[in-house]
């Protein structure tokens, strides 16, 4: 996908009007192509259960907490729902700004606010449930 969005680039070039920055302009170019291979994959739902672990052993227990944690975070954020994922990866993992944010995806910027809201609201819940089933799974292993 990097390819085919540098390759329309490079062909649309001469549709960038300058207005902001070129890496904004490419971004958001890379942004809609992502958006639109998405649209092109069925979704499939999958319990968190059903998602791979990470099986790399860690001689640290708290980098093994660490990676724990950010491995429940993602599958969080990667069960979302696209319009509130897109929000909450541009704001928190890739450290836009709302504006910048609101201008790559195409949206206003009340709009970006308000799906980070639900997002953060969904992702609360999410954390909640799979924290929980974690740790029953965890006590039940011992």
């Amino acid at each position: 996908m990097a390819q085919e969005a540098f390759l329309r680039a490079f062909r649309g070039l001469s549709k960038w009007r300058g207005e902001a920055a070129f890496s904004t302009w490419l971004y958001a170019l890379a942004t809609n192509l992502y958006r639109s291979e998405i649209r092109r994959i069925p979704p499939q739902g999958m319990e968190p259960e059903e998602i791979p672990q990470e099986t790399q052993p860690r001689s640290l227990e708290e980098a093994a907490s660490r990676d724990d944690r950010d491995r429940v975070v993602r599958r969080a954020v990667q069960s979302l729902p696209a319009k509130y994922r897109e929000a909450v990866i541009l704001f928190y993992f890739h450290d836009m700004d709302i504006s910048l944010a609101a201008r790559s995806l195409g949206l206003p910027e009340g709009t970006v606010k308000a799906r980070l809201s639900r997002g953060r609201d969904l992702l609360r819940r999410k954390l909640v449930t799979m924290l929980q089933s974690e740790e029953a799974g965890s006590t039940n292993a011992t």
